[in-house]
């Protein structure tokens, strides 16, 4: 319940919070939620078989578990996964902050930064490009930790992303991935 409540929160003032709402409001047993932190470097021809193992997983559990009550638990209708991204800060957003930081010591907090700039979104994990395309519908919010940024980083800002995904999409998404391991 903690973890639903503070996407709810962070979903505040979002197009999307009523989206997330409802998927949990109406029917909480239709949504599989899925935390993908997996190591960033492990051998991509892994990948695949990792989603094969959790999806195949969910599809045995709907036929394989010893009672109604169990099996009905496993079928979902849609996916909110939730998954580590950057977003690019443009040159003048950045030169802004660091000033508007020399001004007044002011954290960003609970992802309500109005000014903040929509960059382009970096995936850290070739997959999370694939579920944001097929996601119905998505949305960031920035970490909020403080990190010192290396030179590197400079450029970019740690963020989360929350997308959902209709369980009708999910063979798409491993044909897409396999073909994606596939071609490099």
């Amino acid at each position: 319940m903690e973890l639903r409540d503070f996407l709810l929160h962070k979903s505040f003032e979002k197009a999307e919070a009523v989206q997330l709402n409802a998927l949990w409001e109406k029917h909480p047993r239709d949504v599989g939620l899925l935390v993908c932190e997996r190591v960033v470097n492990l051998p991509f021809e892994l990948i695949p078989p990792l989603y094969d193992g959790l999806f195949d997983e969910v599809s045995w559990a709907v036929e394989d578990e010893p009672t109604q009550e169990l099996r009905d638990s496993f079928r979902f209708k849609h996916y909110v996964l939730l998954t580590r991204v950057y977003q690019t800060i443009s040159k003048e957003c950045r030169v802004a902050k660091t000033q508007k930081k020399k001004r007044k010591k002011v954290s960003l907090r609970n992802g309500d930064d109005q000014n903040d700039d929509k960059g382009e979104l970096v995936y850290i994990k070739p997959e999370d490009e694939i579920f944001h395309q097929l996601s119905s519908w998505s949305f960031t919010f920035p970490v909020d930790a403080d990190y010192l940024a290396t030179h590197e980083l400079e450029d970019v800002k740690p963020m989360r992303l929350l997308m959902a995904i209709k369980v009708e999409k999910i063979q798409t998404f491993r044909s897409q991935l396999k073909a994606l391991i596939d071609e490099s």
